[in-house]
């Protein structure tokens, strides 16, 4: 299932369409295809898998997207870490802009956490405990 780019919208509650860039439908390092979001902060963004270990763990970079975080924030990468039957998210960035750099220790990466990760390991929770067929 985590192998699978093309399930991203079962998951991720904002993300509705995934255009495979690259042509695979597989993580493998190398790896390019644009989430679009619809609704709410419209826009998309597109995600490089750069390092890839089959069956253990995977690592997404957000080198474009459509909000200007990427100027605004570098060395975006998340790595998914599995510990046991629980999954851990690592995100890494490093604040460019002033605004960022600001807004790094007021919160920034506490809501990016609840708003995005939290939510997302819910849908992958939730995809995993549905019933084969």
């Amino acid at each position: 299932m985590a192998d699978d780019i093309t399930l991203i919208p079962q998951y991720h509650p904002e993300v509705r369409h995934v255009e495979l860039i690259s042509g695979a439908k597989s993580r493998v390092a190398g790896v390019r295809y644009r989430c679009t979001i619809p609704e709410g902060r419209k826009g998309s963004c597109i995600e490089e898998i750069t390092e890839y270990v089959p069956g253990s763990r995977f690592i997404t970079a957000f080198p474009e997207d459509s909000w200007s975080l990427s100027e605004q924030l570098a060395d975006f990468t998340v790595e998914p870490v599995p510990e046991g039957t629980r999954i851990r998210l690592s995100a890494y960035y490093r604040p460019l802009s002033l605004l960022m750099k600001l807004l790094n220790p007021l919160g920034l990466r506490r809501l990016m956490a609840r708003r995005h990760a939290v939510r997302m390991l819910a849908g992958v929770k939730r995809l995993a405990e549905e019933p084969a067929g």
